[in-house]
């Protein structure tokens, strides 16, 4: 996971490399590189939007299991404290 960040930075120059070394007109060129890049940040865009999914569902899980743990050992106080 760790690597992803290096891996699409490799694709999107390498992409870039070969558009502008491709033998075509500049418009086309531009244009392409133009809707290349859309399509990078459109995919970047979406994993970061997974990721951040993904955080604030671990961040809720610990928030639960905390809360939850807490008022078990509340209720353990209690009911040690009744003895």
């Amino acid at each position: 996971m760790r690597a992803l960040p290096g891996i699409l930075v490799g694709l999107a120059v390498g992409a870039i490399v070969g558009v502008l070394l491709a033998p075509e007109s500049g418009k086309k060129t531009r244009k392409r590189i133009s809707s290349e890049t859309d399509s990078l940040f459109s995919d970047l865009q979406d994993q970061l939007q997974s990721g951040l999914d993904s955080i604030r569902s671990q961040y809720d899980d610990f928030v639960d299991q905390a809360s939850s743990k807490s008022k078990d050992i509340a209720d353990e106080v209690k009911r040690k404290a009744k003895f």
